[in-house]
């Protein structure tokens, strides 16, 4: 396990080379604003109260809190389907269960922080994963290059996708939640907060997908299938294992299937060519691997790469734009602009 000491470098392989320039990103709250869509049309009718809320330089779990001690119910009653970063302007979807008879104002609900756009009904609890796709309006500002260049970086992403990798936030200030993670492994302890627990062996395993992700991009092999490969159907989480290579390829170039890498645990999924690559490639962290397959993790596939929809620009003068763009859900808006430029915030 020689390269463990190694984990707090991020410096992933990025697929379309030379950054075009730096630029300044959250300076403002209103530069990053993420608006969440669900998966599935919301009835009206029921005991849990669906709200779309606003929520401004708070977190998801500091949201939930309050809608606790608002709605005066268990932990168990509220429901989100994914968590928003804090320093942003995010809109996302709660619901809380209450007796059928019971109403409340959610417009009382309101404060500095958070402001109840929407409220609905609906008959089952909002579960994490229900997301369709995120919105993402991101003003970058300060930028010292060409537009142009700039442009047509913006635009070769939105053809041919980006690297689908976990955002260091995944990993904690410092990387703090990484560090945790592999120390709570090596060392066979638990923790009492079994949330705290399973976010720090997610971070570990994030960790350990980027890595195979980026080996995949530096040994040239992002475009390649390989015998054995674990592909997802696009826009599904459902896939198969590529046995007859000449017979997917048009599937694969036209993205209706996508190469997936491992979120490691037990019962690996890729065969043959593909099995022997990612081995390889985990090999200086095989302890962590085994680890992780010894606290009943199963290993769970991922794409490879991400492909924004609706993507545009607006150019406010020579040093301001503003990306519009919509995302799968589980995709991190900074590794699409870690392909673009080098952002100070």
């Amino acid at each position: 396990m020689s390269n463990l000491e190694q984990t707090q470098c991020y410096d992933w392989q990025r697929l379309y080379g030379t950054l075009l320039g730096e630029v300044t990103f959250k300076s403002k709250l209103e530069d990053f604003v993420v608006e969440e869509a669900l998966r599935f049309e919301l009835s009206g009718e029921g005991a849990h109260h669906y709200l779309y809320i606003e929520k401004r330089n708070v977190n998801t779990d500091i949201v939930c809190h309050k809608l606790r001690r608002f709605a005066d119910v268990k932990p168990t009653d509220i429901g989100y389907a994914g968590k928003k970063d804090r320093f942003a302007v995010a809109r996302q979807w709660f619901s809380v269960q209450l007796p059928l008879l019971k109403e409340i104002n959610w417009q009382e609900f309101n404060d500095d922080e958070v402001l109840v756009l929407q409220a609905t009904r609906h008959d089952k609890k909002l579960r994490i994963g229900a997301v369709k796709f995120n919105h993402f309006d991101i003003t970058l500002r300060d930028y010292i290059g060409s537009s142009k260049e700039f442009d047509q970086r913006l635009e070769q992403i939105a053809q041919r996708g980006f690297p689908n990798y976990f955002g260091e936030q995944r990993f904690g200030h410092d990387g703090a939640n990484l560090e945790r993670g592999i120390d709570l492994l090596v060392s066979n302890k638990k923790l009492k907060n079994r949330n705290l627990q399973g976010l720090l062996f997610s971070a570990v395993r994030s960790f350990l997908f980027n890595h195979v992700l980026s080996k995949r991009i530096e040994d040239g092999l992002i475009s390649t299938l390989l015998e054995g490969d674990f592909v997802m159907l696009s826009g599904s989480e459902k896939g198969f294992i590529i046995e007859d290579l000449e017979a997917e390829q048009v599937r694969f170039k036209e993205n209706d299937i996508l190469l997936t890498g491992p979120m490691p645990g037990s019962r690996r999924q890729p065969l043959n060519e593909a099995r022997v690559f990612e081995d390889e490639m985990l090999a200086d962290y095989e302890v962590l691997v085994q680890k992780l397959a010894n606290k009943r993790f199963n290993e769970e596939r991922r794409a490879l790469m991400c492909f924004p929809q609706n993507v545009t620009s607006k150019w406010h003068n020579d040093t301001t734009v503003t990306l519009s763009f919509d995302l799968p859900k589980g995709a991190f808006a900074t590794s699409l602009l870690r392909e673009l430029v080098r952002v100070v915030q």
